[in-house]
């Protein structure tokens, strides 16, 4: 009996081994099986070995090559004839897009931040935590300059002053009969488009001669003519002039007159134009051509006026001589013939010429020199040299004093010295 009983267990074991070994590679066996085969708990771990549950599978270290090649495992399931639950079937393995398929997940090594020796400081209102380290910045290789806001001038002196070397401007004031030029003498510079500039200049002087006769202690006399003038730029090469004077004079001699003569009044006013015909930078030469009508304005009774039109015609240039800049007039008058009880012989024509030189000392100041000189026939001939200065505080307004010195003068009325005072004003 019992050799017919251990017949029967081997053959048993053999025919349930082999079909739990399969079960054991799908997952589909387990230790209950062998227990309802009659087998005991040390077949059952023999086979599947140390098992905490009912239901855990047998472990295996290989996975058959179709599995190995794909990228998906196959779900687990529990065969029908099992009692276990099928709720206990595993989902599928699958592998990211990102990932290699045969690649493992393994982490990348973090690396160790350096500890930090700056104190920790920590918030009383949150749990966060402050760290205080040190922060280098790069050096500071250069210091941020700070900008300047210029507020443009009410008229710009651009237009009234030209430079000389870079390095100071010469203000473009005009003369006494109104164009651009020095206190006579009369410049080849013309304003640029546009500009317009007005003024006067005061002349006074005691009168010491009447033609070539000296006033005895009893005589005396003196003359104030404030010639006004417009100058207005028509292009940068073409400015057109218009000059009124007052005059105003007192001669008491009854040597020469009958009465005394005191009058005031509105001169014989000028319309004259002037045209710079050629500049040349290389050589800093300027020439220029000017033509100029005298109307008869002024009284000719009371000694205002000569009553009859003059037409004159001149020319000017213009050198710089590094910081010093040279002028040089020529001009023709030919006077009407008033033939009146002031001029009983009539006027002749006139020769007039002009040395002038300035020199630009600052932005603000200029010195001037000149000697002016006429020859009018029957009326005699006069040479004055001119002292002078121009002051230009600010860039509407200039400022000028000159001392003419007679040095010969056998005119109408003679004199030793003047005194002139100027204003100019700029607009645009």
């Amino acid at each position: 009996m019992k050799k017919n009983t251990a017949i029967a267990a081997i053959v048993a074991a053999l025919l349930i081994g082999s079909g739990l070994h399969a079960q054991s590679m799908y997952g589909s066996g387990s230790s209950q099986q062998l227990q309802n085969y009659g087998f005991s708990k040390t077949a059952q771990t023999a086979v599947y070995g140390t098992q905490n549950t009912g239901y855990e599978l047998p472990i295996h270290n290989y996975v058959s090559a179709d599995v190995a090649e794909t990228e998906t495992l196959p779900p687990i399931t529990m065969s029908e004839s099992s009692s276990a639950p099928k709720q206990m079937s595993l989902p599928p393995i699958t592998v990211s897009e990102s990932s290699s398929p045969k690649s493992s997940n393994i982490a990348k090594p973090v690396t160790a931040k350096k500890s930090s020796k700056a104190p920790v400081v920590k918030s009383k209102k949150s749990s966060e935590v402050y760290s205080q380290d040190s922060v280098s910045l790069p050096p500071v290789t250069t210091l941020p300059v700070p900008s300047r806001t210029v507020l443009p001038p009410l008229y710009s002196d651009t237009m009234m002053t030209v430079p000389i070397e870079e390095s100071v401007t010469r203000v473009l004031a005009c003369n006494m009969t109104g164009y651009t030029g020095l206190i006579e003498t009369i410049s080849a510079d013309v304003s640029k488009a546009g500009s317009f500039k007005m003024g006067f200049h005061s002349s006074w002087f005691d009168i010491d001669r009447v033609y070539d006769r000296t006033l005895s202690n009893n005589e005396s006399g003196d003359m104030l003519t404030i010639p006004l003038y417009f100058n207005y730029a028509l292009t940068d090469d073409l400015e057109v002039v218009y000059n009124i004077p007052i005059v105003d004079y007192t001669i008491k001699s009854r040597i020469l007159w009958r009465n005394d003569f005191s009058e005031s009044g509105c001169g014989d006013s000028t319309l004259g134009f002037k045209y710079k015909i050629f500049d040349n930078p290389t050589y800093q030469t300027r020439g220029a051509l000017g033509v100029a009508f005298k109307f008869p304005t002024g009284s000719d009774d009371k000694g205002l006026g000569t009553g009859e039109t003059d037409f004159t015609i001149f020319t000017a240039f213009s050198k710089n001589y590094e910081r010093i800049v040279a002028h040089l007039n020529l001009g023709y008058t030919m006077t009407g013939d008033p033939n009146t009880q002031f001029y009983p012989d009539g006027l002749a024509d006139k020769f007039f010429y002009n040395i002038g030189i300035e020199y630009p000392h600052t932005h603000n100041v200029t010195v001037m020199a000149e000697v002016a000189g006429e020859d009018w026939g029957a009326e005699g001939n006069k040479v004055d040299i001119i002292p002078g200065l121009r002051y230009s505080p600010t860039e509407n307004f200039s400022f000028e004093v000159a001392v003419p010195i007679s040095v010969t003068n056998d005119q109408r009325f003679g004199y030793n010295y003047r005194l002139v005072l100027g204003l100019n004003t700029f607009f645009q």
